[in-house]
């Protein structure tokens, strides 16, 4: 490297890079103070019933109970409005991003850590999770930390990072079970790298299966637990592989600057081949990215339970960006891949500042029940609301909004004001059976009722049909998708 080249190299690694990097953690703020959608009232509804019932309702539904304790601890102190409920996720986010550029710096040199980083910064299923009041951002921290401390290890043979490792990797699993699908990608890259000298490191790899075992111990009867009830959590596979696929590993504007780079790198032949110095990247990395990806795949295709869905193929997002590194660190010139990064930032950074619906995190019940509340403020008119939670599908619906259900968390952070009845989101004998109680009641009151649901719910269409004759419904509002349907008595 020249001298001229090594003054570009200072000037990039201390201006140019960690500006892209800052530009690029602006866009997690777009959509801050977004509504929380049904998920994030999930959250909300564990932990607002104080400390001492955040185990009992962890266990409703599958929920890390680790990240509520953390979640209900930063409520009481910062409070309950969206964006103090959102600022775990987002530190959560910012020390995997760092775990993520001190793994890259183990594999490449500071320049490619920086792509890297910039990378998992920029990808859309990282943006959405570094603000989701969800255990997501905690999960790919813990993932980042054991990728480095696995480095670290493999590296050094430092016992402090086999515990490490092993701590962390089980670390990832106090947040998302599914992360867990990484965990064979480890287990590959140490026994290509070590199979033949793992006597050597026995005390070191006992060292770290026993931390992985002694952090993993609390976690057996929750798993237990979420295994005998795995049916109820089941969603139903929409064939959208991939989809899933492309945001995850091959988003498509980095697809277009990456080739239209090489094509110019080629042109001025600074293309180089992959050589010895580059081993540990051509192994780690797509093993990181693919194994967990093939795993989550398999699950889906041979069960019915469907896990390939962007937040689970978040395990798989790390492993990608490292990945991209490794490409980009075969384009022989700072320039070409200061430019490349520095196009994809600038494009990603314009949409997401631009495009209205970048400020939007997810469909949210805010508006529909807002628009309720002002319909049913003279009257208290009665309102059916469909769940919008697959679990309803198998669990007896709450009487009231005091129940200790899971089921009634989406009227937990945004309320409705008036009697409110629940509805399974399918049409199953217990939505017909509620569903007619209450038709027969508003027809004995000779009252006005509201249902809200889903664009196309069935139970909507059902209260539709079994109504006409005694009511006449009328779609009065939608609110991305969200619907409220009007039932007025007719005059007889």
């Amino acid at each position: 490297m020249d001298e001229g080249e090594m003054k570009l190299a200072k000037i990039a690694d201390k201006l140019l890079y960690p500006a892209a990097l800052l530009a690029s953690l602006s866009i997690w703020l777009v959509a801050v103070r977004a509504p929380l959608w049904l998920d994030e009232t999930l959250s909300y509804w564990q932990v607002s019933g104080g400390f001492s019932k955040i185990w009992s309702r962890s266990v409703q539904m599958p929920s890390s109970f680790a990240y509520l304790y953390i979640l209900w601890f930063v409520k009481s102190v910062l409070g309950s409005q969206e964006i103090a409920l959102r600022i775990p996720s987002l530190l959560a986010m910012l020390a995997a991003s760092y775990f993520l550029f001190r793994a890259a710096q183990e594999i490449f040199d500071t320049e490619i850590a920086f792509i890297s980083c910039i990378l998992f910064c920029l990808n859309a299923n990282v943006v959405f999770a570094a603000i989701d009041v969800r255990p997501y951002a905690f999960a790919l921290l813990m993932t980042n930390l054991a990728i480095f401390a696995l480095l670290r290890w493999t590296a050094r043979n430092d016992m402090r990072y086999a515990i490490l490792c092993g701590a962390g990797a089980a670390g990832i699993l106090y947040f998302q079970y599914l992360f867990g699908a990484i965990l064979p990608a480890f287990a590959i890259y140490y026994l290509a790298l070590r199979g033949r000298s793992i006597r050597a490191s026995a005390g070191q790899l006992a060292a770290l299966l026993s931390s992985f075992a002694l952090v993993c111990a609390p976690l057996i009867w929750p798993f237990v637990e979420l295994f005998r009830t795995r049916q109820a959590h089941v969603f139903e596979n929409d064939r959208r592989e991939l989809s899933v696929l492309r945001t995850t590993l091959f988003p498509f504007k980095l697809l277009i600057i990456f080739a239209g780079t090489v094509v110019v790198a080629a042109l001025l032949r600074k293309v180089k081949w992959p050589g010895r110095d580059c081993s540990l990247a051509a192994l780690l990395c797509p093993l990181l990215a693919i194994v967990p990806l093939a795993i989550l795949f398999g699950i889906s295709a041979a069960t019915p339970t469907h896990v390939f869905i962007p937040r689970y193929c978040l395990v798989a997002v790390p492993g990608g960006a490292l990945m991209w590194g490794l490409l980009i660190f075969r384009i022989d010139s700072r320039w070409l891949r200061g430019i490349c990064c520095v196009c994809l930032v600038a494009i990603t950074v314009f949409e997401y500042f631009s495009l209205p619906s970048a400020r939007q995190h997810r469909a949210s019940f805010k508006q529909a029940y807002e628009f309720v509340n002002a319909d049913v403020a003279k009257d208290k008119a009665p309102v059916l609301i469909c769940s919008a939670f697959t679990e309803s599908r198998f669990e007896p619906m709450p009487a009231d909004r005091t129940s200790e259900s899971a089921l009634v968390s989406q009227l937990s952070y945004y309320p409705v004001n008036a009697p409110v009845v629940l509805l399974p989101v399918a049409l199953n004998d217990e939505a017909i059976r509620i569903g007619s109680q209450a038709v027969s009641a508003a027809a004995q009151r000779r009252q006005r009722f509201l249902a809200v649901g889903n664009s196309g719910s069935p139970v909507l269409e059902w209260l539709a049909g079994y109504s006409r004759g005694t009511f006449m419904a009328q779609r009065i509002a939608d609110f991305e998708g969200t619907v409220v349907v009007e039932f007025q008595p007719l005059v007889q």
